[in-house]
C-alpha cells in the first residue's frame, strides 16, 4: 500500500523535477548551439565542394559534394537527434510538473488548507 501524500512531499518532487528542468534546458541550449554549428559546418563544405568542381552534371557534382562532406552531415544529423531527444526529455518533465501540481492541489484538499 502507498503512504499518504503530505503537502511537503509533493513540493519536494516539484523542487527535484524543477531543479531537473533547469538542467535539462541548459543542456538543450548547449545541444541546439552545437548542431546549429555542425549545421553550419556541413552546408559550407558542401557548398565548398559544388563550387570547386567544375566538370560533370548538376547531379553529379551534388553527388560527389555530398560523399565529400558527409562526415559533417552525420555530425549535423545525429546532434539533431539529440537535440529532438532533448526537447521530448523536456515536455515529459514539464507534464510531470503538471501532474504533481494537480496533486497537490488535491493533497491540500484532502487535508483541509
Amino acid at each position: 500500500m502507498n503512504e499518504p501524500l503530505y503537502p511537503a512531499d509533493v513540493e519536494a518532487m516539484l523542487l527535484r523535477l524543477m531543479g531537473l528542468l533547469e538542467k535539462t534546458v541548459e543542456e538543450f541550449a548547449e545541444i541546439s548551439e552545437l548542431r546549429a554549428e555542425a549545421e553550419a559546418e556541413y552546408k559550407n563544405q558542401y557548398h565548398r565542394m559544388m563550387i570547386k568542381m567544375v566538370d560533370g552534371t548538376v547531379s553529379q557534382k551534388e553527388s560527389m559534394a555530398q560523399v565529400r562532406s558527409s562526415d559533417a552531415f552525420r555530425e549535423w544529423k545525429l546532434l539533431e537527434a539529440q537535440e529532438k531527444g532533448h526537447q521530448q526529455r523536456l515536455i515529459s518533465i514539464r507534464t510531470q510538473i503538471e501532474s504533481l501540481r494537480t496533486i497537490s492541489a488535491n493533497v491540500r484538499a484532502a487535508i483541509g488548507g
